[in-house]
């Protein structure tokens, strides 16, 4: 009968993930139905009889194994962010520094342009190179940098984005300093954003759509935890229970809670 128990609890955590508190819990659990078992023996029933009430008896248990289950997983995919946590390359390390030189040196340059002049549409289009290329730089090496949780984009398809990314610059940049100039009406302004910020934006949104995920499994997973945690609603339990099931329970928090085994 100890084998015919053994079996019947190994099958109902059949999947979970294992670890030292989910068998502990197997073992108390075993040891609890054969206890049982020979109890209603005991009384008169036959032992098919006897295992078939044991096991009605026991009800719902498996909403701890999820807890269980589901601490170990979180544990294994924090230990995959921390060890997988990626070092910026050289040729990146370059790049976000020239970009961040260009990129104070276009405000600098505008500010100067600025105060020599008092005119504030000098400045800004003062610093427009550098900015644009700058933000074009910074969103290639953006999206082409590995990351703890993405893998690198392809180089053209980043590039794409880029000079997306730089033409919607562009046309921003031109708008703010058509619009401070003098003599200049809103439909100035307008008709720069028209073939550059708005096409970009149409652009950008293509891309954004048709992008392909870049996860990393360990991402995949966690997600696949997070739906789990928030889509799968705790059975309520139902039946009878024994003292021991009812305490375990209780001093396992599985309403929510991991288990402090």
């Amino acid at each position: 009968m100890s084998k015919q128990v053994k079996r019947y609890v190994d099958d109902l955590f059949k999947g979970y993930v294992d670890t030292p508190a989910l068998e502990d819990f197997k073992e108390e659990i075993i040891s609890n139905l054969i206890e049982r078992i020979k109890g209603l023996e005991n009384e008169g029933m036959d032992e098919e009889a006897a295992f078939t009430k044991a096991i009605g008896e026991l009800g719902d248990i498996t909403a701890v194994a999820d807890d269980i289950s589901r601490q170990k997983r979180n544990e294994v995919i924090g230990q995959m962010y921390f060890q997988h946590k990626v070092e910026v390359g050289l040729k990146h390390a370059v790049g976000y520094v020239i970009a961040g030189i260009l990129f104070l040196f276009g405000l600098t340059v505008g500010f100067i342009a600025y105060f020599s002049t008092d005119v504030i549409s000098q400045g800004i289009s003062s610093s427009l190179p550098f900015v644009v290329v700058s933000g074009a730089a910074f969103v290639f090496l953006g999206l082409t940098q590995e990351t703890a949780s993405d893998y690198p984009m392809l180089w053209v398809r980043a590039l794409i984005y880029a000079i997306v990314a730089g033409g919607i610059l562009f046309g921003l940049i031109t708008a703010a300093s058509l619009y401070f100039m003098d003599n200049m009406g809103l439909h100035a302004v307008l008709g720069t954003l028209l073939p550059f910020v708005i096409p970009g934006a149409g652009i950008l949104a293509f891309l954004m759509l048709t992008e392909k995920s870049r996860h990393k499994p360990w991402v995949i997973e966690e997600q696949k935890v997070l739906m789990e945690r928030y889509a799968k609603k705790d059975p309520k339990a139902s039946g009878p229970r024994w003292t021991f099931i009812r305490s375990f329970m209780h001093s396992c928090h599985c309403h929510g809670h991991p288990c402090r085994i």
